[in-house]
């Protein structure tokens, strides 16, 4: 079973050869606050930020030191943590993508809340260190970059083992809405499913066409898994 999801800002394509899974547009950002001596903090306000949306999440810590942030926007964001007789914390730089399970830990030095330690960290592709799926993400950097032949985004499918491409003239052809021309898995290409912005984008008749092809120029970015 390989499931594609499309989106102006995420495309994802998922393989499992038992059973559809259900997948998400939003992403998750999780960690501990702890002092120098890895001590929990708990009760920490912990603000997580979208750089370009300024959406704003809060939340606190328990009693270990645990916080987590579901349902996050694809996006660029920061974590910022405080608690009295503490420096201010942040961290920038966090690229939020489908489906992500992002731990970020953060550090509280000694001092005054009104003290900031900020770090900025690079961006970079997420690992998955919770699941045993296959996947791969590709941004939009890559997708402007790659050499692809008639600029179909289906093309990109070929970037994950198990995947084969069945009919590479087809591909070729920027207005081509079926979906046919990929196998994911030993899997017949019926059995693929795409959706756009989390919405089915498929002719459930055949299940061998998309409703919409979006162009490469509007995707943000790609989630094969």
């Amino acid at each position: 079973m390989a499931l594609i999801i499309v989106s102006a800002l995420v495309v994802l394509l998922a393989s499992s050869a038992l059973r559809v899974q259900g997948q998400t547009v939003f992403g998750r950002i999780s960690g501990t606050v702890k002092d120098p001596n890895a001590a929990a903090v708990p009760n920490a306000m912990v603000t997580i930020t979208n750089l370009a949306t300024n959406l704003v999440r809060t939340t606190t810590t328990d009693s270990d030191g645990f916080y987590t942030v579901t349902n996050l926007p694809v996006g660029n964001y920061s974590v910022e943590a405080e608690q009295g007789g503490f420096k201010k914390a942040a961290q920038s730089g966090i690229s939020v993508v489908a489906d992500a399970r992002l731990t970020v830990d953060i550090t509280l030095e000694p001092g005054q809340v009104t003290e900031t330690v900020q770090i900025t960290t690079g961006a970079g592709e997420t690992v998955n260190t919770t699941s045993g799926e296959v996947g791969r993400l590709v941004d939009q950097r890559q997708i402007q970059n790659l050499a692809l032949n008639g600029r179909n985004y289906m093309q990109l499918v070929s970037l994950i083992p198990g995947a084969v491409i069945l009919d590479e003239d087809q591909l070729a052809l920027t207005t081509s809405l079926s979906i046919s021309q990929a196998a994911v898995n030993g899997n017949r290409p019926n059995y693929n499913s795409l959706t756009v912005d989390g919405g089915f984008n498929m002719d459930s008749g055949s299940n061998n066409s998309q409703i919409n092809n979006v162009g490469i120029d509007f995707i943000q970015e790609v989630k094969i898994q």
